[in-house]
């Protein structure tokens, strides 16, 4: 006795963002990711000589990336996207 071919649904990757405000999300978060990480962190923020807030600006420098990557993750998560 063989199975019955059953269809079931099809459903698109887990892993793509559906909606327009995830893909803006998704670019968003990785941009400013990429700008956290080296190269693009060594050409523009590896100084220390300004100091901003008390820290060295590379360390205000990526706190800032790094506020504004969970600023847009909590954005995402209250959008439901």
């Amino acid at each position: 006795m063989s199975q019955p071919d059953v269809q079931y649904p099809r459903y698109r990757s887990h892993l793509l963002p559906r909606t327009r405000e995830g893909r803006i999300a998704a670019l968003a978060f990785v941009v400013l990711l990429a700008f956290a990480e080296p190269p693009l962190v060594y050409v523009l923020a590896n100084r220390i000589t300004p100091w901003v807030f008390g820290m060295p600006f590379l360390f205000a420098y990526l706190l800032g990336l790094y506020l504004a990557m969970i600023a847009v993750l909590i954005w995402a998560a209250w959008r439901g996207v």
